[in-house]
């Protein structure tokens, strides 16, 4: 699904963009704008599913986007973010049909819960989606069929569908060569030959009934499962498992795994999906956790190998301790690389901060710095370091002056504008509170040692 973000400040369009893990809502391409003249003309020209616009912006306003919407009969999902003092400009909004609005600054749980409505909605009134093979992807479509993450198996429900009026076998062959692979990809054909992998020396798929059965003539040494409907995913589980690795599973299995582990979504923010598989102990369970983990990472990690992915599921996943540690490494990883993101971001700002203290440093001027609303970096920047931006700029201002005053001979008031104090008793009194002495006893006792 596509996700357009409209608001005419940089900073609010590069802070939604990056809020959330928008794959898990099923979103795979994001626009974002400034300019809503060109945002009205993207709507017209382009599928939107979802537009998350401001609503008071210069010449076309995010009303004016719900009236284009609504004129054009198009089948974009608003939601709509305002400010308190637009309360009725946003009722009017959802008179015209917006599903939600959000007060600035937005939360990302309110964002999140904003989604999951659109959402739902797009997959209540949306007639049944087009079937686009070149936007299929195989692995991926596996991976919502034994997996728990609804968004993604949402997304491939059309597939399912129509691939569900046939009923299907798994397939494998052991030391398969190159001509072995040409003759089950002619013989499913150029749509389903995405249903096709390979590991190594063990070919694996996922093909129709009908040419199971000549398969397993034309290649000797293959093996297909009892066929079943792609619509019971139940169904399919039980038949991978037991077809790959020999473990009989029950749904219940999956429940009990589920319950206790946090959803695809939300494995990174809870923090349990490494200290989780340590509390497993019985094979079956750990391996079906696995699954799920390599789910997560396929969806997580954007330079992921779909080999690699392949040799996970097929190959590996029947010793899950030894895998466990590759995927422990790589959850990590991409624990680390949104959190170095993020540091990056406070980095920025903090050497900019003891790169100008004679500047005023408002909440603006680093907001600008960071890309971010205002609001949003104050609070991304307690998060990170544990203290008000605020405290932190008076804390390096003082470590300057302290520095200065011993360093140089400037005169107590010059410290002072340097470091950003205009008013020169103003500092004297911080500094006294910090140190507890005032900038002259400071410099004289340094003197003295």
């Amino acid at each position: 699904m596509r996700l357009l973000i409209v608001d005419d400040g940089h900073y609010v369009v590069e802070y939604m963009k990056h809020l959330l893990d928008w794959k898990t809502f099923g979103i795979h391409q994001i626009e974002t704008m400034t300019n809503s003249i060109e945002a009205r003309d993207l709507l017209t020209q382009n599928h939107i599913d979802i537009l998350i616009t401001d609503i008071r912006m210069p010449e076309v306003s995010g009303i004016d986007l719900l009236k284009h919407i609504h004129q054009h009969s198009l089948p974009t999902k608003v939601i709509i973010l305002s400010g308190y003092s637009e309360f009725e400009y946003a009722q009017q909004g959802i008179r015209l049909g917006a599903l939600d609005y959000l007060l600035k600054p937005v939360d990302k749980d309110d964002v999140e819960k904003a989604m999951s409505k659109a959402i739902k909605n797009i997959t209540k009134t949306r007639p049944t989606q087009p079937i686009v093979w070149e936007n299929f992807d195989g692995l991926a479509y596996l991976l919502s069929l034994l997996g728990q993450n609804e968004t993604l198996r949402k997304q491939y429900d059309a597939y399912t569908e129509f691939l569900g009026e046939h009923r299907f076998c798994c397939f494998k062959l052991e030391g398969f060569t190159p001509e072995h692979e040409d003759v089950i990809k002619r013989t499913v054909g150029d749509k389903l030959d995405r249903l096709v992998w390979t590991a190594g020396t063990r070919l694996f798929a996922l093909i129709p009934e009908e040419a199971a059965g000549e398969l397993t003539i034309k290649l000797e040494r293959s093996v297909v499962s009892p066929p079943f409907s792609l619509t019971d995913r139940n169904v399919i589980r039980q038949m991978f498992y037991r077809f790959i690795l020999n473990e009989d599973v029950h749904s219940e299995d999956f429940i009990s795994i589920f319950n206790h582990s946090p959803s695809c979504g939300d494995w990174e923010s809870a923090g349990n999906i490494i200290k989780k598989y340590d509390q497993i102990h019985l094979r079956q369970p750990k391996i079906i956790f696995l699954m799920e983990t390599i789910l997560y990472v396929y969806l997580s990690d954007k330079d992921h190998d779909t080999s690699e992915t392949v040799d996970w599921m097929f190959n590996q996943l029947g010793q899950p301790d030894e895998l466990w540690s590759t995927l422990m490494d790589r959850v990590s990883r991409i624990r680390n690389n949104k959190q170095m993101s993020i540091q990056t971001i406070v980095d920025k700002v903090q050497t900019y901060i003891e790169d100008h203290l004679s500047h005023g440093l408002s909440l603006d001027e680093l907001g600008k710095v960071a890309h971010l609303h205002p609001v949003y970096f104050s609070k991304l920047f307690k998060q990170e370091t544990g203290e008000n931006v605020s405290n932190y700029i008076s804390k390096k201002r003082l470590e300057k002056a302290s520095q200065l005053l011993q360093d140089s001979e400037l005169r107590v008031n010059d410290i002072a504008r340097m470091v950003g104090y205009r008013k020169n008793q103003y500092f004297i009194q911080l500094f006294k509170v910090e140190y507890g002495v005032t900038p002259y006893q400071y410099r004289r006792n340094m003197i003295h040692k």
